[in-house]
């Protein structure tokens, strides 16, 4: 959590990765102004926006994508928390879906 304007405070027994994905997060409430708890819809916009900054490289999103067995095994080489790599994948605008599903026959029609 953060108060919004100095500190941000990480919980004991986070993973590297989880410490990185929570901060992101909350570094983007610092930059929102939120200086309390948020509704739903908010935290969503929130994780994608972290999302957004800690994959910022569709080309990197699609190779592991492309070989990943499951979204935790993307989320892991892409050293960030599936939650997160769920958020990003959710957040796409039409552009970025292209990009990734190129030959999707829905987009190509």
């Amino acid at each position: 959590m953060t108060d919004g304007a100095r500190t941000i405070w990480l919980a004991r027994g986070l993973s590297q990765r989880e410490r990185r994905c929570t901060l992101a997060h909350e570094l983007v409430h610092v930059d929102w102004g939120h200086t309390e708890g948020q509704p739903a819809n908010v935290e969503a916009a929130v994780n994608a926006e972290a999302a957004r900054r800690l994959l910022p490289d569709l080309g990197t999103i699609g190779r592991a994508l492309a070989w990943a067995r499951t979204l935790d095994e993307a989320a892991l080489e892409l050293w960030v928390t599936r939650e997160i790599l769920v958020a990003r994948l959710d957040a796409l605008d039409d552009s970025e879906r292209a990009h990734l599903h190129p030959l999707d026959p829905v987009r190509a029609s």
